[in-house]
């Protein structure tokens, strides 16, 4: 096991034993008076932890909102139940149990283990549509889930009883199960927050478009949280029947679901600590109105506290409580494993080429027949007039476009029909007209995203912090991207992009917005940058000096077509480029 992965595991050991210790003070001081009731919302609020946790994995990384994952916590609690129920009783209020399951009894332990694989095992296949959605349609996808198992379970009487649930289920005594399950649940999601995985989820929540250009397949990063969240919310589900000895629909409605949402929205969604810190908050704050309620006689007092909570931190503090104050963070940054050694630069020998392009948008046609050539080392540069296809054939290259015709190859390797991930993982690497950031991130953390990449699927990726270095950024690398000044953010996604060792870097008018002098610095930098990767470069730009300066060779597009191609001096001095772009500049 590599230091890395020692301090991942340790990370999340430490972090997950913390938030639990501190959960574990307060139940002691509140359970030292009072009666029975006060350890029942002790075990509710772990229960509840749990369920956060587990939707913290999904939600809080890869920012999609569910309302269906207490569809897989009572699948999970309907399947521990029929588990764990004496078969006496299973034959008396079961019957015509199917599958088996009549003969089937487990310990407390089994039952957990079988509830969870059922969970999982329904929630996978349920995830393959979630995670290849888009835009709402997630979100809708697992409301719907929530609504269909919440109606197979009432109808479905001889497995489940039907609306009145099942009763008379061996309860575990003691709340030191659930504190063990809380603590793991804790554990799996500080765990996969550290891991590869997990850090690509949380790339896909920040930018959908950046991440899949950066070598980050959607699908990928988020059906694997949504799994893992399943499994840990299925654990949830579980306990709960467990250590209430009964199964029944209102346990897991649509109502109970908003509030699990509001103790991960409360505290901030993005961070473990931020789930837990919601989990007390809300637990307590809604045991405190219930009783309120019941002593002023006013009903469903509780709710107006939850939706009082909801509206407040949607106002006035968006990202929760926390916001992205986070203790793993905070391990993250004062143990981290040194940087692995830098490599030899690879010898770059593969051209890309794209020929003979053509791109219809309807009955526009934005591209016909362009194309470009990009040798190994050399930096090309595509200008044009406003509305020339310009981005829209780096659009093509990069594969967010299809072309309607043509070819992009880098070397021997077809690219004409690769996926953004794909062409990223073959060695283009592209920055963006308009800043795609991952804003929430440090400036650390968005060149170690790309790293990982690299480290995966390239080879020759350098240090993290030599590519801090080398663009300055040192000093601020603790900082969230987006708090950066202009130039900076400039220097952070060109250090980003070359962080995926690139056959090619795709810069996008990488001047846009600058002063002369930070253009002078912007052609150091890329040069600099692109020696020390050996990349070839392609880069838009509307500054001509910046292009002029930058360019061993131009290619000029102009209503979709190339005009005119050759050394900067031949360009400038061509009729056709000075009457369609240059003007007077010429």
């Amino acid at each position: 096991m590599n230091r890395s992965v020692t301090l991942r595991i340790g990370r999340s050991l430490a972090t997950s034993a913390a938030l639990l210790a501190v959960i574990g003070v307060l139940a002691v001081i509140y359970t030292s008076t009072g009666g029975a009731s006060r350890h029942s919302l002790v075990d509710e609020m772990l229960v509840n932890l749990m369920l956060v946790a587990g939707m913290q994995i999904f939600v809080g990384n890869t920012g999609v909102l569910s309302f269906g994952h207490l569809a897989f916590a009572q699948i999970a609690g309907y399947s521990a139940a029929i588990a764990a129920l004496p078969l006496a009783s299973k034959a008396k209020v079961l019957p015509g149990l199917p599958f088996g399951l009549g003969d089937v009894h487990l310990g407390a332990l089994g039952a957990v283990i079988a509830a969870v694989v059922v969970a999982l095992v329904v929630g996978a296949v349920v995830g393959v549509v979630v995670a290849r959605a888009h835009g709402l349609a997630p979100t809708m996808i697992t409301l719907a889930v929530l609504v269909v198992v919440e109606q197979v379970v009432k109808n479905w009487k001889e497995l489940t009883r039907g609306a009145g649930g099942l009763s008379g289920v061996p309860v575990v005594h003691g709340s030191g199960w659930l504190y063990v399950a809380a603590f793991v649940a804790l554990l799996v999601a500080c765990l996969f927050h550290e891991s590869r995985i997990g850090r690509f989820a949380v790339a896909t929540r920040e930018d959908e478009l950046a991440a899949p250009a950066l070598g980050i397949r959607l699908f990928s990063a988020r059906y694997s949280a949504w799994v893992v969240s399943i499994a840990v919310v299925g654990l949830g589900g579980a306990m709960l029947v467990l250590s209430l000895g009964s199964v029944n629909p209102k346990q897991f409605t649509l109502d109970r679901s908003i509030l699990v949402i509001a103790m991960l929205v409360l505290g901030g969604m993005r961070t473990v600590t931020g789930a837990a810190v919601g989990t007390v908050l809300i637990t307590a704050g809604n045991e405190l109105f219930r009783q309120l309620g019941d002593r002023w006689k006013i009903e469903r007092f509780s709710d107006l506290f939850l939706g009082g909570v909801l509206l407040a931190v949607m106002l006035l503090r968006p990202g929760g409580l926390l916001g992205d104050r986070d203790l793993l963070g905070y391990l993250r940054r004062r143990f981290r494993a040194p940087d692995r050694p830098a490599p030899p630069v690879p010898e770059r020998s593969a051209a890309l080429v794209a020929a003979d392009i053509v791109v219809n948008f309807g009955g526009f046609r934005a591209l016909d027949d362009a194309g470009i050539r990009v040798r190994p080392g050399e930096v090309v540069g595509l200008i044009g007039p406003n509305g020339a296809g310009k981005t829209t054939l780096f659009n093509v290259v990069t594969g967010l476009v299809d072309e309607t015709s043509g070819s992009v190859h880098l070397g021997d390797q077809d690219l004409s029909d690769a996926m953004p991930y794909q062409v990223a993982r073959a060695g283009l690497a592209r920055t963006f007209q308009n800043l795609r950031l991952f804003k929430n991130l440090t400036v650390r953390e968005n060149v170690e995203l790309t790293s990982l990449v690299a480290w995966r699927h390239r080879t020759g990726s350098l240090p993290v912090n030599e590519l801090l270095a080398d663009a300055g950024l040192t000093a601020v690398a603790d900082r969230a991207a987006g708090t950066l000044d202009y130039g900076n953010q400039r220097r952070l996604e060109l250090a980003r992009a070359a962080a995926l060792s690139p056959a090619y870097l795709l810069l996008d008018e990488p001047t846009s917005g600058m002063s002369d002098a930070e253009s002078q610095a912007m052609v150091e930098q890329v040069r600099a940058v692109a020696a020390k990767v050996g990349a070839g470069v392609l880069v838009i730009d509307h500054d001509l000096g910046f292009i002029t300066r930058i360019s061993d060779h131009m290619v000029v597009l102009a209503e979709g077509r190339i005009l005119a191609e050759g050394t900067p001096a031949e360009v400038r001095a061509n009729p056709a480029v000075a009457e369609a772009y240059l003007g007077s500049q010429a």
